[in-house]
């Protein structure tokens, strides 16, 4: 039976199946319930004293409670429940099941939602305070909305991740993007997100680029690799085409690398890596072996 009941009569029920929560998220949950009211009803069971205890809907009471406790919401704030009864077994597989039934939105589906509410004339702002999320993040939304269409499309299927998505959009130009979704559609080796932002920033990779001096002609063209040449170029200044391939066996010659350093160094890790920095979560005990390139502690 749904019911209207004063937030001053609901209380957190024991039986609820969520034990922990994430700061950032109530927040947005606040935010959200300020700018457009309780979407969701809470469900509960008769307690004591005139008294209802909620079964799901955990994050939504604390929300409530916590914008009553500042003067946002009154003490008698009215809030729509589904009241049920049963054996506190079968109360708790109700609250299980509210909690599995929830599927996260697509970031395509964010990012149209987003771009339709820009423009319909909100600023970026507008939209970060209405749903409680930062405004580097709407943007980001907003930039994967601006995707070549069969990045976006295969964002929207599941085809591709997000980070893959975000590295797509490291260049504004579509067209672009669209060449390197279609350039990796045939690929058989690994494609990482790295692998994708290096294609989109480079069109061509120069003979005498790190990663060809680490794989070698030889492989590289063995392993079907395309080189193009102009009248005057040599071995390196020629252009190398195909860089997903080029990414794919530099890896694995990184990985042998790493092994063959980890077993001469007695190194309880070793993780290999293209790019030119040690990132911080590396921390201070890393070494770079001089020769490879490869790093461990």
């Amino acid at each position: 039976m749904i019911q209207s009941i004063p937030l001053k009569k609901l209380a957190a029920s024991p039986r609820n199946v969520r034990k922990s929560s994430d700061v950032l998220a109530d927040l947005q949950l606040r935010a959200d319930i300020v700018a457009r009211g309780l979407l969701q009803n809470l469900v509960v069971r008769k307690g004591k004293r005139g008294k209802f205890e909620v079964e799901a809907g955990g994050r939504r009471l604390a929300a409530l409670q916590a914008l009553a406790e500042e003067g946002t919401l009154p003490e008698n704030y009215e809030v729509t429940c589904l009241v049920i009864e049963g054996e506190e077994s079968e109360v708790r597989e109700a609250s299980l099941a509210e909690n599995f039934q929830r599927l996260a939105m697509n970031p395509a589906d964010e990012a149209q939602a987003f771009a339709s509410i820009i423009e319909a004339g909100a600023t970026t702002e507008d939209v970060a305070r209405r749903f409680g999320l930062t405004v580097r993040f709407v943007e980001g939304r907003l930039r994967l909305a601006s995707l070549a269409p069969c990045v976006f499309e295969a964002l929207a299927e599941g085809t591709i991740t997000l980070d893959m998505a975000k590295a797509y959009g490291a260049i504004s130009d579509v067209e672009r993007q669209a060449h390197v979704y279609a350039e990796l559609q045939d690929a058989w080796y690994q494609i990482t997100p790295d692998t994708i932002r290096r294609m989109v920033l480079d069109a061509t990779v120069r003979g005498s680029d790190p990663r060809a001096a680490l794989v070698g002609r030889d492989a590289y063209l063995a392993a079907g690799g395309r080189i193009e040449r102009e009248l005057f170029d040599d071995d390196a200044s020629e252009s190398w085409i195909d860089i997903a391939l080029l990414e794919d066996l530099a890896h694995k010659a990184m990985e042998e690398a790493a092994e063959k350093t980890a077993l001469e160094y007695g190194l309880a890790w070793v993780r290999p890596t293209l790019g030119n920095y040690v990132s911080h979560d590396c921390g201070p005990a890393c070494k770079r072996d001089p020769v490879s390139g490869v790093i461990g502690v």
